[in-house]
């Protein structure tokens, strides 16, 4: 009888282990799961931010470009007035 009652605790501790055990599988699991989750979304965010950065370098180059043209323009205008003023004052 006795060996009957320790067999049967040693089952309940077993089973109790077991639940136990399939209880941290599940957690972990779950943590896995939400963790590439996480992982995926961050990836998605900094390449959009790369991208964004990519646009956004380029958005500078073509302000650069335009302030120098418009420079190299102001030059231009700048001589003809003076050149054209020389030849109205020398009339």
């Amino acid at each position: 009888m006795e060996m009957g009652l320790f067999q049967d605790s040693i089952i309940d501790v077993m089973n109790l282990r077991n639940y136990k055990w399939q209880l941290f599988t599940q957690k972990k699991d779950t943590i896995i799961f939400k963790l590439d989750a996480k992982v995926e979304n961050l990836s998605l965010v900094h390449q959009n931010d790369k991208a964004q950065i990519k646009e956004l370098n380029i958005t500078i180059k073509k302000q650069n470009k335009r302030l120098k043209r418009s420079k190299l323009e102001r030059w231009f205008f700048s001589g003809g007035l003076l050149v054209l003023t020389g030849i109205i004052i020398a009339k």
